[in-house]
């Protein structure tokens, strides 16, 4: 029986050994992940993605949706492999993906056809909401992708990075949150290992949508971002009192309760205030649905003219989420002259700066 008993565990601590994915931020890994997100945007020579990274691409998706595309990469060496999604494309649809940021429940269904709905469920919190655009686009890629995955995992891989730069990276937040729901539901199997790095991303959903995005992730999942890049900054976001959690003093049930407790000449002083501060919010959130909702979507409608417009939320407190890693070039003279360039606004944004940053 101690013979066993040391056979196991021997045998256990290979296997700890064997697993090469941590829950920790990986410099190398981030490096990596900026040059694949440039060899999804513009394929480098297979020699020199290899040189670069290790990693060999093995499939890249045709372009579906909202001009989205995605790759998928291998590490023999190390035996991972790493979902790629790419950012915006200069075309038109690829843009406007991004600007149709009216926000749509978390979880829901998205008819690509009046015939093919499609459920998606990206948040065990019913209270989550997304962007629509980002939403629209990870449902068309995740048809795609569910039947790499149980190809890797019959052929016995079980670890995978997902990552993007720019848009590529927001999809990467509602991918990530989408595989770890299917765990859940046994729909992909509980022992694959993810870990992501979104790299210039901007901000997927509201404050819910962050919380169990992060609880669900814990240390598997970082958020890159540079201190002068305008992108992880959007989309516009708007914080009313109804957007506060029911218990706090400052939820619109709350402070409309704690006025009514005042006498008249203070109420209608009080009143008078909260409205001031409350109505322009309010204003703010309509106009936003509506312009970056319905009114974008009759564009978006132009290219995919079968899909179904979704069902949106009067709301759009984006939040970004999962763990920083903040890179700062500010007061290095050598990053200002090279990438501080006021005339091109993506001279902070591009994987160059980034690898610059990381010290590439």
């Amino acid at each position: 029986m101690k013979k066993l008993a040391c056979i196991c565990f021997a045998f256990l601590g290979l296997s700890s050994l064997a697993q090469q994915l941590k829950p920790t931020a990986d410099k190398l890994e981030i490096k990596h992940s900026l040059h694949l997100a440039q060899d999804i945007q513009k394929p480098y020579a297979a020699d020199t993605l290899y040189q670069l990274t290790h990693y060999t691409n093995i499939y890249r998706s045709p372009e579906m949706g909202l001009t989205n595309q995605w790759g998928l990469y291998y590490n023999e060496e190390k035996q991972v492999a790493e979902i790629v999604i790419r950012g915006s494309v200069n075309r038109g649809i690829s843009w406007l993906a991004n600007y149709y940021a009216a926000m749509v429940p978390a979880n829901g269904t998205i008819y690509l056809t009046p015939d093919q709905p499609v459920t998606y469920q990206f948040s065990a919190d019913e209270k989550a909401s997304v962007h629509a655009g980002w939403t629209i686009a990870s449902v068309y890629l995740l048809q795609d992708m569910k039947p790499k995955i149980d190809s890797l995992y019959q052929a016995n891989h079980k670890e995978i990075i997902i990552s993007g730069h720019s848009q590529g990276g927001v999809i990467a937040y509602l991918i990530t949150a989408q595989f770890k729901q299917w765990q859940k539901q046994n729909i992909l199997p509980r022992d694959i290992q993810f870990k992501t790095y979104t790299l210039a991303a901007p901000k997927p959903g509201n404050l819910y949508f962050a919380y169990q995005y992060e609880k669900e992730m814990n240390q598997w999942s970082y958020s890159v971002v540079n201190t002068q890049d305008w992108v992880p900054e959007v989309p516009p976001t708007t914080q009313r009192f109804l957007d506060f959690t029911p218990i706090s003093p400052f939820s619109q049930e709350n402070i409309d309760h704690s006025i009514k407790k005042i006498s008249w000449p203070k109420r209608w002083f009080a009143r008078g205030i909260y409205n001031r501060v409350n109505n322009p919010a309010e204003k703010s959130v309509k106009r936003y649905a509506k312009l970056l909702g319905p009114f974008l979507f009759k564009q978006i409608k132009k290219t995919l003219p079968d899909l179904q417009e979704p069902n949106y939320r009067q709301e759009s407190n984006y939040n970004r989420c999962g763990n920083p890693i903040v890179l700062d070039g500010i007061q290095n003279e050598t990053y200002q002259k090279q990438f501080n360039k006021p005339e091109n606004t993506m001279s902070h944004h591009l994987p160059n700066a980034y690898l610059y940053l990381l010290g590439e």
